[in-house]
């Protein structure tokens, strides 16, 4: 039986519709003004020096050397902050630790580079004699690789030095192209690989901005759109003039949606980020409750909810809200028994039956699995992924004191995760969490620890009444289209793309073209590819405030 709202659950709807006050309703046709690219007058954010992330780390140097290369990713852990990797990466440093596993994997992808059956793909010329050195040979390499690797054009004398080590290295160890090796090892171990840095120029003397300079929005662009570095292509633009143009930058910025192939790698990289979907990764089920859990299946999920999302934002270019209501996905032969469907050919599209209990991503068994326990269900974790990830309303962690297992099964405390949670929330230190986390959490409870549906829990029928932002909704066919018409997923969205694309915080100034980014979302029916141009082309992607305080991100992590 459903019980009278409570007063804190009006408190979390009146929370969620402040943070949402300058979002319209989605009945509303939204006041459009002239645009965030339009907005200029506002100091952007800081400029960021980030570390590649372990997913950028590898993407870079296969978009340099070929997929097929074999990349030692890194043991520096990536952090969060604000939800993001790629946000937490903006205060990462690297350890002596850390810095041994980059030198080892440094000189694993020099080794493969250089070796007789892939020498050709980078090399052009062949030296004199593969046991002394050859200047001119090694200087066509350094002139043509490093700018890529390093991202930046060399500096005087910097080729020299490069020519300079790789003969000293053949002298010493008899092989020209270990040579090359050393030379190649110093670039993927140097600062301007292994860190996105960003600089800009100077101020005019009436300016509060500086733009940044034509290599940093290479880098930006590319690791925003594509996940990896810029391509010689759009390097050659850069060091020509053309990115410090209007005309020249909005040719590049199209070339870069354009293409399709590179930009699903983005998207991936992007939602892999946002719902830590490479945890499956290491995501364990009790294997006498469930063995057809295995690692097939959580590879299947992640890339089933990963080839979801990419036919639906890249492919059909369709409303991003609907991301949380589509029935259309992908199915293989290892998901078909946990879905209870038949299936002949792994990676066929599928469509849940219209009014059954499945649609969208948070119905995939990747969400349910990923935020559930061991051995059973977690209405806790599933709800406050959606407040956290998609409604940006972080929640703190529980107390030191309170004990989670309290509310396990066999502790007695009901039959059902309802009437265990009502208990837990009795305790005024736990309400002040779970009024908010469980309405959203308990409607997924009709799916089990690895995403089986069942209507049952100990033989007990499963209520899976709840609501959002005061929107009440029976069951969890409901809960769908109450989070797609809830005004704060957009707005959680727009902030996370915007900070993802350019790796801090929004600056104090910028609340406005957030505030435009949405309207502009809106007016162009929540095509999210149309979203990720628009957050290229604000001034707060293209210029900076000048260097970040040491401090600046701390704090913030969720």
């Amino acid at each position: 039986m459903r019980p009278a709202r409570t007063l804190a659950s009006f408190g979390l709807a009146l929370a969620l519709v402040a943070c949402s006050s300058s979002s319209s309703s989605p009945t509303e046709e939204p006041d459009r003004g002239p645009g965030a690219a339009a907005l200029t007058d506002y100091v952007p954010g800081p400029m960021a020096m980030r570390r590649l992330t372990a997913e950028q780390f590898v993407s870079s140097i296969h978009a340099l050397f070929g997929e097929d290369l074999e990349v030692f990713p890194p043991t520096e852990v990536d952090t969060r902050v604000a939800g993001l990797l790629s946000l937490g990466a903006n205060a990462a440093s690297i350890t002596p630790a850390g810095f041994e596993r980059y030198e080892a994997s440094a000189r694993q992808v020099a080794t493969a580079v250089f070796s007789p059956e892939r020498r050709a793909q980078v090399l052009s010329c062949t030296p004199a004699s593969p046991t002394s050195a050859d200047d001119a040979c090694t200087g066509e390499l350094v002139d043509s690789l490093a700018p890529l690797v390093l991202r930046r054009a060399l500096r005087p004398g910097e080729a020299s030095a490069y020519v300079a080590l790789a003969r000293a290295s053949t002298q010493e160890l008899g092989d020209f192209y270990k040579g090359l090796e050393s030379a190649l090892s110093s670039w993927l171990l140097s600062p301007d690989f292994l860190f996105i840095q960003e600089r800009a120029h100077d101020a005019g003397a009436d300016e509060t901005s500086r733009r940044l300079t034509a290599e940093t929005l290479a880098s930006r662009l590319s690791y925003f759109l594509w996940s990896t570095g810029p391509d010689a292509e759009l390097l050659s633009a850069a060091w020509s003039g053309e990115l410090d143009t209007d005309e020249g930058y909005r040719a590049e910025l199209d070339r870069l949606i354009e293409d399709n192939e590179r930009l699903e790698d983005g998207l991936r990289a992007l939602f892999l980020d946002l719902y830590d979907l490479d945890a499956l990764d290491r995501a364990q089920k009790d294997p006498e409750s469930f063995p057809e859990f295995t690692m097939n299946v959580a590879a299947d999920a992640k890339e089933q909810t990963l080839r979801t999302i990419v036919q639906h934002l890249l492919v059909e270019r369709a409303d991003y809200r609907e991301l949380f209501t589509t029935r259309k996905t992908f199915m293989t032969r290892s998901l078909g028994p946990i879905y209870g469907v038949a299936v002949t050919e792994d990676w066929e599209p599928y469509e849940f039956p219209a009014g059954g209990p499945r649609a969208g991503v948070l119905s995939h068994v990747s969400f349910l699995a990923l935020h559930a326990r061991t051995s059973r269900s977690s209405p806790v974790l599933r709800g406050k992924f959606v407040l956290d990830s998609l409604l940006c309303t972080p929640i703190p962690p529980p107390p030191a004191t309170v004990n989670s297992e309290a509310i396990a099964p066999e502790n007695g405390l009901g039959d059902t995760a309802r009437e265990r949670l009502a208990i837990h929330r009795a305790d005024p230190n736990c309400a002040v969490c779970h009024d908010s986390i469980d309405p959203i959490g308990l409607p997924f409870e009709n799916f089990d620890a690895i995403g089986r549906f069942r209507t049952q829990e100990n033989g007990v029928d499963i209520e899976t009444y709840g609501e959002i932002s005061g929107v009440e909704y029976d069951d969890i066919t409901g809960l769908y289209p109450t989070l797609r018409d809830t005004p704060r997923l957009t707005t959680c969205m727009v902030r996370q793309l915007f900070m993802h694309a350019v790796g801090r915080l929004p600056g104090m100034e910028e609340d406005e073209v957030l505030d435009a980014l949405e309207v502009d979302f809106a007016a162009e029916d929540y095509d999210f590819i149309e979203l990720m141009r628009n957050i290229a082309l604000t001034h707060g992607f293209r210029a900076t405030s000048g260097p970040r305080e040491a401090d600046e991100t701390e704090g913030e992590g969720s």
